[in-house]
Formats: C-alpha cells, sequence, structure tokens
C-alpha cells in the first residue's frame, strides 16, 4: 500500500480536546519561517505557546523542542577574597543558542532557595536568560551574599514554557569574611619623602623633633599601609587634640587647610607647624589637592583625609610628612600635642 506524501485531516476533536488543522508528512526538515508557534491544548495545558526562531517538524505532529539539562555551572570566589560575591559560569550542556536559563542559590544546600536575578542579585522568582544573557563564557559575579558562608548554584534550562529540563548537578563556593590590616610605620632621619629629607626618626608613636634651630626646618614622617578586601575601599584621617603647646604658650599651625594646601610660608618669626600627604589622588574635594610635593595643611581637631582608595587594594603604602620651623620671637618651652590617625574601610 502506498502512502500519500501529505494528508489533510479535519479538526480532531473530543470532550477533552481539540487539534485543528492535523497535518502528517515525512518531517525532520528544517522551517523555512523566520518564526514559529507551538500552542499547547490538550487536557489541563495552560495553552501558552513554545517558540524558536529555527525548528524541525518531525513525522506526525509537531511538537515542543526540549532542552537538554544543563552542565554542572561554575561558582568561585575569585582571589579568595570576595565577601558579599561570588563569580559564576553556566553550562549549556548542548543545548541551543536561544535556550534560556535559570540559575539557583542557595545559603542552606536549598533549604532556603533564591534565585539570581538578571541584575546579579538575588531575588524569590526564576530569571530567565540565554547563555550570552548570563554573560557567556566569561559568566557573570552575584552580590549581595553573606559573609563566610558557603552557597551552592544549580541551573534549569527551558524552551518556552511548557519545554523546561530538570536542574544540572550542583557546584559551591564560600565567601571571605571582611578584612581590614592597618600598619604604621616610624621612619628613619635622612629617609627622602616628598622632596623633602627627615632631620627625625620617629617611631610607630612619637615624632620626637627634640631640639629646634630658629629658622631651620625639622621634618618628620610615618606611613600607613592599608590591606583591604572592602569593595568601595577605604579612607584614613588625620587629626589633633589642638596645636603644639606648653602649659601657657603654642605654636601655631600654617594657615592654610586640608581643603586647599598651600607652600610653606616664608618670613616665619614666631613658629609654624604643618603637614604634606603623598597620597596625590584622593577620594573628596579637590582630589590632586596634595600632588605638589611643596603643599602643607593645618592640623585641626576635625578628621582630615590624608589616604584613600575606592576599591579593595593590597599593601597601600602612604606616607605623612611632619614639618615644623620657629623664628626668634618663639618662645623656648616643651611643646606637645596628640596625633590620631583613622582607618576606615567602605565595605
Amino acid at each position: 500500500m502506498l502512502l500519500p506524501l501529505l494528508v489533510l485531516a479535519q479538526t480532531l476533536s473530543s470532550p477533552n480536546y481539540q487539534v485543528e488543522n492535523p497535518t502528517f508528512d515525512l518531517g525532520g526538515e528544517s522551517s523555512s519561517s523566520a518564526n514559529y508557534t507551538s500552542v499547547d491544548s490538550i487536557s489541563a495545558e495552560d495553552g501558552d505557546s513554545s517558540n524558536s526562531t529555527n525548528y524541525k517538524s518531525f513525522l506526525g505532529f509537531i511538537r515542543p523542542a526540549f532542552p537538554a539539562v544543563p552542565g554542572t555551572p561554575t561558582l568561585t570566589n575569585t582571589g579568595g577574597e570576595l565577601y558579599s560575591s561570588l563569580d559564576f559560569v553556566i553550562a549549556t550542556g548542548g543545548n541551543q543558542s536561544d535556550t534560556n536559563y535559570a540559575i539557583a542559590i542557595s545559603p542552606d544546600d536549598f533549604v532556603t532557595t533564591y534565585y539570581i536575578q538578571t541584575d546579579d542579585t538575588l531575588g524569590l522568582t526564576e530569571a530567565w536568560q540565554t547563555y550570552t544573557g548570563w554573560g557567556g563564557a566569561s559568566g557573570e559575579r552575584v552580590v549581595g551574599l553573606g559573609s563566610s558562608t558557603t552557597y551552592k548554584i544549580k541551573v534549569k534550562a527551558r524552551l518556552g514554557p511548557d519545554s523546561e529540563a530538570a536542574f544540572s548537578n550542583t557546584a559551591n563556593a564560600a565567601t571571605s569574611s571582611p578584612s581590614i590590616t592597618i600598619t604604621f610605620f616610624g621612619i628613619s632621619s635622612g629617609t627622602s619623602v616628598a622632596g623633602e629629607t627627615t632631620t627625625v626618626t620617629t617611631t610607630t608613636n612619637t615624632i620626637p623633633f627634640g631640639s629646634l634651630i630658629v629658622d631651620t626646618p625639622a621634618i618628620a614622617a610615618h606611613k600607613v599601609r592599608v590591606s583591604t578586601n572592602a569593595t568601595g575601599g577605604y579612607t584614613t584621617t588625620l587629626q589633633s587634640d589642638g596645636e603644639l603647646r606648653t602649659a601657657t604658650q603654642q605654636i601655631d599651625s600654617v594657615s592654610a587647610t586640608n581643603a586647599s594646601p598651600a607652600a610653606w610660608p616664608g618670613g616665619i618669626s614666631s613658629g609654624k607647624f604643618g603637614y604634606h600627604t603623598t597620597d596625590a589622588v584622593l577620594c573628596t574635594g579637590s582630589t590632586n589637592r596634595f600632588s605638589s610635593n611643596d603643599t602643607y595643611a593645618a592640623l585641626t581637631s576635625t578628621p582630615e583625609e590624608v589616604a584613600c582608595n575606592t576599591t579593595n587594594v593590597t599593601n597601600e603604602e602612604t606616607s605623612v610628612v611632619y614639618k615644623l620651623q620657629i623664628g626668634s620671637l618663639q618662645s623656648t618651652g616643651n611643646y606637645q600635642n596628640i596625633l590620631t590617625y583613622i582607618t576606615t574601610a567602605k565595605y
């Protein structure tokens, strides 16, 4: 018996379903259409459509494409310093390019399940994107995670809302703890710093200027080293509890400010004290205000920025130079004050 190459039939129906315009042919060939829609309408199906930019019609009724289970994704704490984020790359499992994927993530082996959203934050609902949408082979970075926590991710695929594959195997990685390390150094006499040569050896907690010579500047310095994994970086500030002073006398600070430092003044008849930072790019105000070596500011009781960065750093060093000069009218005495450094990370 010979079968015709094409058979057209009338609408098939029963009390439970209806198939409109069924077609039987050899099938298995790529369509010439730019797109198609297959509407599910059998039994309790919801009637949503599945679609693709390319499909094959197999022998019998047209049926929706069904995706493969994705491959195992990767989840990484890049550099071992990520405390609120992790990097991921999904694997397609051989699915076609217009397949969409949703990524589940959990801090407790999926007792609690979140989904990575298209902006890489966490949400409670599935977010679907193609492999390219999820960053392709480079992947993306999920944010908003808890520190010191192990997370697992798994991926599922779909081609239309009625053709969803099972989840992939899981991958896991742990976030780190937030960290900051601050090391304070004294600097020896005879060291060149920011165009000056120090004449005083400092320790981590003293600046012993000793006896001063009239009209001869005394130069001292400290160094601050900072390491932090804070994504917002850090800021180091400097302040004093007042002018260099005795019970009855004081040495005035220079008139320039941290916001607008100036060259060291000339014609000093009594005394002047000021500081300079080697951080040439600060984070507030005129960021390059200390970029020239001969720029000094007054110490005040308000914390003033002397070092900063807007991202995580490793062993970033900044030196602060102190300059003190007295004139013939400055009274003799043992002058003192207290300087305070504060370094704050921005997590």
